[in-house]
């Protein structure tokens, strides 16, 4: 086996634009772009906190509690923004999650930092990991559930041991575990997040599989007071193709469409199809099929819109 270095992924500190969030506690940074190539992405996971498990096909469909509005709260957040990103611990290719620190400017100006990680336990969105008084202060730990180490921010138990005075405040690690023990027990206390009494489970609806795209804009016509529905685009197919997920009007909850996940085309434009490899025979991308989905993505991806559909 060589001896040489592997190369990081990511260095020690610097700053990134998020691209997208996958969960209350992963979100996807995006570099910068060489010439003739397209921006590098890489997978970004809080270090010491695990967040409730988004819905899947693994798991029916259905989310952890809280898991929507944990993602939600920390998409809202960042995305779209540049945040300042300090590596823990990171794999040796680019395709490996990297765990780290993520840190955003103040929201009321003052020229402070939000540590994300931080502030998504405050908001009863994610939970830190256990730590007794015989575990290295100084050592990583990254078993998040979003790796399948955890059964989502439940699995999780309190770090009481890690909230001593005898911490040193010279040590960035020890400072960070204290804060995310501090803001846990804020939580706790206010009953936010996955600590409230009954925190949402969301259930996806699919079309196709739980109703018809005719039910869909029937019933945004008869219950959305404005006629329009509010989305967050999850997936950009093409250009012009993107999968949307339901996310209002209130009104929308009791058509039974709320959460529901369609694939929205633009009226009157025609963008080029990315390949599939998985076709038989495979197709490749037409021309300007990966720029044209690159510009959508870094201004769509993720972002909640309203919209007409017909």
């Amino acid at each position: 086996m060589s001896s040489q270095a592997l190369r990081p992924v990511l260095p020690q500190r610097g700053v990134a634009r998020v691209k997208n969030v996958l969960s209350g506690d992963t979100v996807v940074l995006l570099g910068k772009a060489a010439p003739g190539h397209p921006a590098p992405e890489v997978v970004f996971t809080f270090e010491r906190v695990t967040a409730p498990r988004m819905a899947s096909k693994a798991n029916s469909n259905r989310d952890d509690p809280d898991a929507f509005p944990a993602r939600e709260w920390l998409r809202k957040t960042c995305v779209g923004k540049n945040v300042s990103f300090e590596t823990r611990k990171q794999g040796a290719s680019a395709g490996d999650r990297v765990y780290g620190i993520l840190h955003l400017p103040h929201p009321n100006g003052d020229g402070s930092q939000l540590n994300l990680a931080v502030e998504t336990v405050r908001n009863g969105h994610a939970i830190p990991k256990v730590f007794g008084k015989s575990a290295s202060m100084g050592s990583s730990s990254s078993g998040n559930a979003a790796d399948g180490g955890e059964n989502g921010a439940g699995g999780a138990a309190d770090a009481t041991n890690a909230s001593d005075d005898n911490i040193d405040p010279e040590d960035p690690v020890q400072v960070y575990e204290r804060q995310l023990q501090d803001a846990h027990q804020e939580a706790k206390a206010a009953r936010v997040g996955v600590h409230s009494p009954h925190p949402l489970v969301r259930t996806i609806k699919n079309a196709g599989d739980d109703f018809t795209t005719q039910e869909l804009v029937e019933k945004i016509k008869k219950f959305s007071s404005t006629g329009k529905v509010q989305c967050v685009i999850e997936y950009i197919f093409d250009g012009s193709r993107f999968r949307c997920q339901v996310t209002g009007p209130p009104e929308l909850e009791s058509a039974g469409i709320m959460f529901g996940s369609f694939t929205l085309i633009l009226a009157g434009v025609a963008s080029p199809r990315m390949g599939n490899p998985r076709a038989t025979p495979p197709t490749t991308d037409e021309a300007f099929a990966v720029d044209a989905r690159e510009f959508v993505s870094t201004r769509l991806l993720h972002r909640e819109l309203d919209m007409t559909v017909y």
